[in-house]
């Protein structure tokens, strides 16, 4: 699914395009740094060691086509409505219904439609896959302006959500704003590498080379398809932003 810095990057680019509602455009201009710690914060359970469903709402593989946002309302009903909820935490809510969606776009625009048939074994469909998370969060990362980590830090949550502690979504926290520091790099090489059991080098070899990047990423998913993702990803993430403060 989308890196944290890919989920950041289209979080500030609703935040600044024209299609925001008035309530939402307001509300998260003036609570930015919660609505961007809720653009990445399913991802949380790296630190709590949650179970994906506990956090996403949703296996893998899919059991359901009900959107996760839904599960997430139905299962906890108070967060669904936001003029109920401090301002903060309803701007982090709608980041964190974001989050979901993107990834709910991956799976099915890019993860499954280009990496699930079998054209080579799963351990190199999944390598290739992460390959291209790896260059789309570095992509994504060098968007990102320095005003990101001190909104991030701005963040405090307070019991934003009953199924993770505040202490751990802190600490998710201050993991990104390190990476976004001046003169840092993300983890993101590391992790997918140490998740698959690779070697940083096999990564950043084809992520160095232009034409084995295109020789064995890009035939696969090419440009257009990954900006026909992007712009399905940003009207349908403005769409669900507007949704939640409007209904």
């Amino acid at each position: 699914m989308p890196t944290p810095f890919m989920h950041l990057a289209l979080a500030e680019e609703v935040l600044q395009g024209d299609e925001l509602s008035r309530t939402a455009s307001s509300l998260l201009h003036h609570q930015r740094g919660p609505f961007l710690l809720g653009n990445t914060a399913p991802d949380v359970q790296t630190v709590s060691g949650q179970a994906r469903l506990e956090s996403h709402f949703y296996t893998l593989p899919r059991t359901t086509g009900r959107p996760a946002h839904e599960t997430l309302f139905a299962t906890h009903p108070t967060l669904a409505r936001p003029a109920e909820l401090e301002p903060a935490q309803a701007a982090f809510l709608a980041g964190y219904i974001t989050h979901l969606l993107l990834d709910e776009l991956w799976l099915d625009d890019i993860f499954l439609r280009y990496f699930s048939e079998d054209w080579a074994s799963r351990r190199q469909r999944a390598f290739i896959h992460n390959v291209l998370r790896t260059w789309a969060d570095r992509r994504d990362r060098q968007r990102l302006n320095g005003t990101v980590a001190p909104a991030l830090q701005e963040a405090e949550p307070q019991r934003w959500l009953p199924f993770v502690d505040d202490d751990n979504l802190r600490a998710w926290r201050d993991w990104l704003i390190e990476q976004l520091s001046p003169g840092r790099k993300t983890h993101t090489t590391e992790v997918f590498a140490q998740r698959m059991g690779v070697s940083t080098t096999e990564m950043e070899s084809l992520l160095s080379s232009p034409d084995a990047m295109k020789a064995q990423v890009f035939c696969r998913v090419d440009q257009a398809a990954l900006q026909s993702f992007h712009d399905d990803a940003y009207a349908k993430s403005t769409k669900l932003v507007n949704w939640y403060f409007d209904q």
